[in-house]
């Protein structure tokens, strides 16, 4: 049986399979021994995503799933790389070999949907769906996050580092998602400073950060872009050596902290990014399976600003670099998106790609 029923998640505040076994167990001794949790559980969870090592998404739903270790659930992370003809053998086979709990992201939402129902006894959370998204079965939960809300938040911090008046944008894969981000981005901006000008482009996938260097470099060039957001998972890594190379460039992370993520090991990354603009995907992950009998299975959840779930990092080198007057521009607006006040614009309250369209080529420089 389908529903769309949306509702706001107070409760919650929010082989390629393996990869390398090596370096999955690396990344697993390296982080769970510091993952501690206020709850205990139990039961077999399975988190499938592209590959760890992204220093974002990915990683953002790992350190979650480290929690849940500490908590007592058997974790097992399954990285499928993007190929996406792998995807249904895949989750088939972690399936078969037995699962409480499954976890992806919109990644594989068609690969679940499909088989979902021959498995009643697995429960199955979907994250980063689409907001109109229509839940395929009772065993099911859909977690959609405001992205344009938090994205929001990040085009007041680019509009007001840059000295140009150009700031840029660049997704991984073209999808309603990222075309939210973007739509959030612009909207924020533009209440900074009404004549910003936006460069928008695509990578084609979420590891290419070569092509993301190029992209952000002829923005650079070609726009006079002074402000890069990549929004495309481990192809970002390519603007921050883009901002390192051309200089007097900001940019913003995605999804987690990317500044302190690159603080201690590549601290050139680091000192180009004001800010992120991030998507809590472990917090809500552990938010979930800390009440996870009473979570609204068979039901869509938005989460935003409000519900702590998306928002921008705001840590010491935020504090530092960014000027005052942006900072206070950034709380009035988080006030605001929290209360209900301000409501950024969002593409799926567009009513076709065409008015979409129509706002990149209204700033487009």
């Amino acid at each position: 049986m389908k529903k769309s029923l949306m509702i706001t998640a107070l409760a919650m505040g929010a082989a390629m399979v393996l990869s390398s076994a090596a370096y999955a167990g690396e990344t697993e001794a390296s982080t769970e021994g510091a993952a501690s949790a206020d709850f205990t559980g139990s039961g077999k969870v399975a988190y499938v995503c592209t590959g760890l090592g992204d220093m974002s998404f990915n990683d953002s739903g790992e350190e979650g799933m480290n929690v849940l270790r500490a908590a007592g659930y058997d974790v097992n992370t399954i990285e499928t790389g993007e190929d996406a003809s792998t995807y249904d053998q895949l989750i088939q086979n972690a399936l078969e070999d037995g699962c409480d709990y499954m976890v992806v992201s919109s990644t594989y939402q068609d690969n679940v949907e499909q088989i979902a129902d021959q498995y009643p006894d697995t429960k199955f959370i979907l994250f980063d769906i689409n907001s109109d998204a229509e839940v395929a079965a009772d065993n099911m939960l859909y977690i959609y996050f405001k992205q344009n809300e938090s994205s929001y938040l990040g085009g007041i911090v680019a509009a007001g580092l840059s000295q140009s008046g150009a700031i840029g944008a660049v997704g991984g894969v073209e999808n309603p998602v990222i075309k939210d981000f973007i739509t959030g981005y612009i909207d924020g901006a533009q209440s900074y400073n009404a004549d910003i000008k936006v460069s928008t482009a695509w990578v084609g996938d979420w590891s290419n950060s070569a092509k993301m260097k190029e992209l952000c470099e002829t923005q650079n060039s070609a726009k006079m872009v002074d402000v890069f957001f990549p929004i495309a998972g481990g192809a970002g890594t390519g603007a921050f050596e883009a901002a390192n190379e051309v200089g007097d460039i900001w940019t913003l992370g995605v999804d987690s902290d990317q500044y302190k993520a690159f603080e201690n090991d590549n601290p050139d990354y680091a000192k180009v990014i004001a800010t992120s603009v991030t998507k809590e995907v472990g917090t809500m992950l552990v938010n979930v399976f800390k009440d996870i009998d009473n979570a609204a299975w068979g039901q869509n959840v938005a989460m935003g600003v409000k519900e702590g779930a998306v928002g921008i990092a705001d840590n010491d080198y935020y504090e530092e670099v960014v000027p005052q007057e942006v900072k206070d521009a950034v709380a009035k607006a988080e006030a605001g998106i929290a209360d209900g006040s301000i409501t950024p614009k969002s593409y799926f309250d567009f009513a076709s790609d065409d008015e979409y369209q129509a706002l990149i080529d209204s700033v487009n420089p």
